[in-house]
């Protein structure tokens, strides 16, 4: 089995597969605080790199027990915004792995670009996580995903370069047991629809509709009319910003 998942897949571009570590759960308040990656290119070749970064913002000890840097750690290093140019040109124009990447990695790296001043875009068919192959096939975390797959013991969880190299093996574990046409059926199934990456709002025929709150099942033209307040509240609100981009593209174009 060709372990460059590029390759192995028959992608036209790169895939980059990356984890981070961050200051908490929060994707648009908390901030990077290592990120890992391996770059898959179709040609064959794979670059790698680990990077740590001062989040700029205290590091909670909740946090600190999970991953292991502490304020200390970090204070001599440089902030995201320092290298966000260099890694932008690295992460555009590829497709995007890791382990539960959809909901929390890429909004949290948009996130830190947009902070920036730099707009990362992807779409969630650009997407190939290995958690959701995963539990369609075997529901379970990354550490029993790497025993299941790899027949190994994850003994370095929580640490980005660890997590990255265990899920990109598992990934290559699963192109070669269930084949690249499955993989694909699994992730072009649950994007179909989806405007973003959390599902909030899907667009069928030519409408775009919740999927979500008092208003899940109704197109945002109809609660435009009847409740325009609410679209106005969720561009103010802790929503992702590729959620809010949606409502913005839409009051755009009417």
């Amino acid at each position: 089995m060709n372990k460059n998942l590029a390759v192995a897949l028959n992608l036209d571009r790169p895939v980059i597969v990356f984890d981070l570590e961050t200051t908490g759960l929060s994707v648009v308040h908390d901030r990077i605080v290592q990120m890992a990656y391996q770059k898959y290119c179709p040609d064959g070749t794979m670059t790698a790199e680990t990077l740590i970064f001062n989040p700029q913002r205290p590091i909670p000890e909740s946090a600190s027990a999970v991953h292991g840097f502490t304020d200390e750690d970090v204070k001599d290093k440089p902030p995201f915004l320092e290298k966000a140019p260099e890694l932008l040109q690295i992460f555009k124009d590829c497709y995007y792995s890791g382990f539960n990447i959809a909901r929390y990695d890429l909004p949290l790296l948009k996130q830190e670009f947009n902070r920036s001043g730099l707009n990362f875009i992807f779409r969630p068919e650009d997407i190939i996580d290995g958690q959701l192959i995963y539990h369609v096939m075997e529901p379970r975390n990354l550490s029993a995903a790497y025993k299941f797959y790899c027949n190994k013991i994850h003994e370095e969880a929580h640490d980005a370069q660890g997590d990255v190299e265990a899920t990109a093996e598992i990934i290559a574990e699963q192109i070669e047991r269930y084949g690249k046409d499955e993989i694909k059926r699994i992730h072009e199934e649950n994007v179909r629809d989806n405007l973003d990456l959390e599902g909030r709002f899907y667009r069928e025929a030519n409408d775009i509709y919740f999927a979500f709150s008092k208003f899940k099942g109704r197109t945002l033209q109809s609660v435009l009319e009847t409740d325009p307040t609410f679209l106005r509240w969720i561009l103010q609100a802790d929503f992702p910003e590729d959620s809010k981009e949606v409502v913005r593209d839409f009051l755009k174009n009417i």
